[in-house]
């Protein structure tokens, strides 16, 4: 008997079904995004118990496991009992002597054979250097009567030259007042649906994101990789909350995006390709 998690156990038995998450995804009509929290037992990426507990049933279900007993791990944080059968079978089979005689001759025949091609390589590639070796012995100068002359110039110039005091130039206005311009910030989102992905560019560390509602709006938050205490909060009443992120890359579960801004630095994210703004929805932001 093994002692499994809950993700443990959705995700075995998805892969001895042999269902991908695309397949997993249109079988149980849950986010591809949701159903990989669920298997990793990731529930701080999920909106809230009551969502993760409707999940966790209706993927059971669809998996042909027993939710309630599932759903019960879940509450009470135990480990889940499956029994994994063991596979004691073995194939053995007897060679006999002749046999091994012919596969010993077929090994050394094949490594004679692996050898040559190195050995060919090996052989051509000390001619080139030979080769290169005798071209620039023959090719060497027999006097040095040219080398000699050139030392007797260079006597001579430093003898009859006369001394250069190098004098600092004074930098011009024009000159010191150029600047190294600052890289621009950038944010691109891609995604469609539930889901965007916020690809930011030139972002100073440490990176700050800013939630904020308009007035009379309360949307909840999840957030991973970031110092959010409990790693969510519910926004009420216009009053914004900044948090710094402590990752290359963060995950956002949103229960809506209506009346909800979002901000990385002083750049707002566009949330208007997400199909409803009324449904829970993901945005993870990656840092280049």
């Amino acid at each position: 008997m093994a002692q499994k998690t809950v993700g443990q156990v959705l995700r075995a038995k998805r892969a001895k079904l042999d269902m991908t998450l695309n397949e997993a995804e249109k079988l149980t009509e849950i986010q591809k995004t949701y159903i990989v929290a669920l298997e990793q037992d990731n529930y701080d990426a999920l909106p809230g118990d009551f969502y993760i507990k409707a999940y966790i049933k209706q993927y059971a279900e669809r998996l042909d496991l027993d939710a309630d007993k599932i759903i019960s791990a879940y509450e009470t944080g135990d480990l889940i009992e499956v029994r994994e059968p063991r596979d004691f079978s073995e194939n053995y089979r007897f060679v006999k002597p002749s046999e091994r005689l012919e596969e010993e001759r077929v090994t050394s025949t094949k490594k004679w054979q692996y050898y040559l091609p190195i050995t060919i390589l090996g052989s051509v590639a000390a001619l080139i250097v030979i080769s290169i070796a005798a071209v620039v012995f023959l090719n060497k100068p027999q006097d040095n009567n040219i080398a000699d002359s050139l030392y007797r110039f260079s006597v001579a110039s430093k003898s009859s030259s006369t001394s250069v005091v190098p004098v600092e130039e004074t930098p011009t206005p024009e000159s010191s007042s150029k600047a190294v311009a600052a890289p621009q910030a950038e944010v691109k989102v891609d995604g469609a649906g539930q889901s965007l992905v916020a690809t930011t560019k030139n972002i100073i560390s440490p990176v700050k994101v800013s939630l904020s509602v308009t007035a009379g709006t309360s949307v909840w938050v999840g957030m991973t990789n970031s110092d959010l205490p409990e790693g969510q909060v519910t926004l009420r009443d216009a009053t914004p909350v900044t948090t710094t992120l402590t990752g290359n890359e963060t995950v956002l579960t949103l229960g809506r995006t209506r009346g909800l801004t979002v901000k990385i630095g002083d750049t707002p994210i566009d949330l208007s390709a997400m199909a409803s703004a009324d449904s829970p929805s993901t945005l993870t932001i990656k840092i280049e």
